[in-house]
């Protein structure tokens, strides 16, 4: 018996495009083949659509990867800034923006360009600027250790991006630590003494660490008039 075709009235009908739609299927294409696979046509494929309906809602890649950083960004809950625990407040904050980042592959390199100045970029800036002075730092103190924070933050997500896929992890820091240890102690009296603490640690630690050394210099500086 010949095949009949089917009629589209059948088929299940297409979820309407939107911007949110788009943003969903650019992060999941992102979170399982990398940033450079997030091309307005694959995006448009996954959409069942063709990539020229999508310059309606994001502005090209470009505009979508600001979107996509947008979303991301705003996933991040916020601190009401409180003198009396803001350091606490800075580390959460900071904590749960670098997870987020971690968690989306290559979201960090978008901010190695020109900086991003969407609306929940903005908002997570203000923030932290807020805690920052709600610690009692100088206002120009506090914005100039903004832009250290979050250069700290996407560094480390960025770190994470190229450690994740070969599989770096403590048999690394095992191997790192036989090999400064084995050095020539004649030549690398150090590194070879101090093998253990060179590798010690894990990421969150030495993420909290970092925080820790910027905040104590800024507060050194200002200690110092």
């Amino acid at each position: 018996m010949p095949r009949v075709p089917r009629s589209t009235r059948d088929r299940p009908a297409k979820a309407p495009l939107s911007e949110d739609a788009v943003v969903d299927a650019a992060l999941a294409i992102l979170r399982s083949d990398g940033l450079e696979a997030v091309t307005m046509r694959r995006v448009a494929a996954a959409l069942d659509t063709g990539a020229a309906s999508l310059y309606v809602y994001v502005a090209g890649r470009e505009g979508l990867l600001q979107a996509m950083l947008d979303r991301v960004t705003a996933s991040v809950a916020l601190e009401p800034p409180d003198p009396s625990r803001w350091r606490e407040q800075l580390h959460a904050l900071l904590g749960r923006l670098h997870e987020a980042l971690v968690a989306h592959p290559g979201i960090a390199a978008i901010t190695l360009a020109d900086p991003p100045t969407t609306a929940a970029v903005l908002l997570l800036t203000e923030n932290l600027l807020g805690i920052l002075l709600a610690g009692g730092l100088d206002p120009q103190d506090a914005a100039w250790a903004c832009d250290l924070f979050v250069q700290l933050v996407t560094g480390a997500a960025r770190e994470e991006d190229v450690r994740r896929p070969h599989g770096l992890g403590a048999a690394q820091a095992g191997q790192l630590r036989a090999t400064l240890a084995a050095l020539p102690p004649e030549r690398f009296p150090l590194l070879t003494a101090h093998a253990a603490a060179m590798v010690a640690g894990e990421g969150d630690e030495r993420f909290r660490f970092a925080v820790d050394v910027v905040v104590d210099g800024v507060l050194a500086r200002a200690a110092r008039g």
